[in-house]
Formats: C-alpha cells, structure tokens, sequence
C-alpha cells in the first residue's frame, strides 16, 4: 500500500520525537517521554481500514478504557470498536501529522486534521475536513508491557 502524503509527515513526526526523547528534555520524566513515543509510534502506524486500525489500537487503548469521541455518551472501548466500524463503513478517512503536543505527567495533548469522504449519498467522494483536540490520559495497567490510553477525550470541528 502506497503511503499517502498524511503518511509520510507521520513518519517524519515519529524520526523527530525518537530524536527529542534520545535529547532527554530536562524537567520531562521517563513517563512522559513513553507515552509521546506511544503516541507518535501508533500515529506513524495508523491505517485507513477497519482491520488495521483494530490491530493497532488495541495495542493503545486499555479494554477498560473509557472514550468520549463518537456520539453524546461515552464508552467503554470495546463499544468504541463497534462505533468506529459504523463510521468507517460510511467514510474513507485519513489521518494529518500531529500538528500539536503537549505532554505532561500521565496526558498527551495533541491536535491534528482528519479527512472524512463519505462512501455514500449526496456528498459522496466529498472530503472535508475535521479539527480534531485528543487528550489521552495513560496508566500502566495490569497485563501490559507498556502504558496504555485510560481515557480519550476527542473535539472535533468542521473548517473548511
């Protein structure tokens, strides 16, 4: 699969974080530098299908993991999963470079657009385009090897 140019920055976003965790920031602890190397590694690894995206974010989200992204209510992430096959059967999505991040004690803030296209109706094949806020809360949790997302709270708006 050819990597589209969204691809492409999030490699460029993983090479200049291993760089700044291997600078070892003064005042960053060990934890923080792991959980923004999560986060840039699964970012430099996302992929547009249903498949692919659950092998790699169930290597990130804890099974517990509470996640405020898609509709009025949170959920749990294996009700998430569920959510998320919903919207990729009804969009193409591609994920933009982390513009943005902000890491400190347990949470990684970060920013980045996502395209949607609609698969069906009067907007087919019509991108647009979200603003999209996450902040991943992280923890060790019991039965990992690494720290894994505890909560996931997403905005999102629409720019043109």
């Amino acid at each position: 699969m050819t990597k589209t140019i969204y691809g492409k920055q999030r490699d460029t976003g993983l090479e200049n974080v291993l760089q700044e965790v291997k600078s070892e920031i003064p005042g960053r602890s060990a934890f923080e530098n792991a959980i923004k190397l999560r986060m840039f590694d699964w970012w430099a690894k996302w992929v547009p299908d249903y498949a692919g995206w659950l092998k790699i974010a169930d290597s990130l989200y804890a099974d517990e993991c509470v996640i405020e992204a898609i509709g009025p209510e949170p959920q749990i992430y294996k009700d998430y999963r569920s959510a998320m096959k919903h919207q990729r059967d009804a969009y193409e999505m591609d994920m933009g470079p982390i513009e943005n991040c902000v890491v400190e004690n347990d949470t990684v803030a970060l920013d980045y657009k996502m395209y949607m296209t609609p698969k069906a109706g009067d907007k087919k094949g019509e991108t647009f385009i979200l603003r999209v806020t996450e902040f991943n809360r992280f923890d060790n949790v019991p039965g990992y090897d690494q720290p894994m997302v505890v909560h996931l709270r997403v905005v999102a708006t629409g720019i043109a």
